[in-house]
């Protein structure tokens, strides 16, 4: 499942927006910048279901630290 995450742009103006990878439980699985992309940014991985949440710029800061995290991990698993 793909979460959309967007929180308010950054001093200079550029888009804090992505998607986080997720289990169907809700555990992260990695991060997919958006920049500007858009759509485009998810092909291949769009499934159809996305759920849009907007967060404090602090918030999605964590969340992209913590699915960045996580799509690290897996990489290094699947390189074992």
């Amino acid at each position: 499942m793909l979460v959309y995450i967007g929180t308010t742009n950054d001093t200079s103006g550029n888009p804090r927006r992505g998607w986080m990878r997720t289990t169907a439980a809700g555990n992260p699985l990695g991060w997919i910048e958006e920049g500007y992309l858009g759509r485009a940014a998810i092909e291949g991985y769009d499934d159809g279901e996305t759920v849009k949440i907007t967060v404090s710029p602090s918030e999605f800061k964590r969340l992209k630290k913590m699915a960045t995290a996580a799509n690290l991990r897996n990489l290094m698993a699947a390189a074992s």
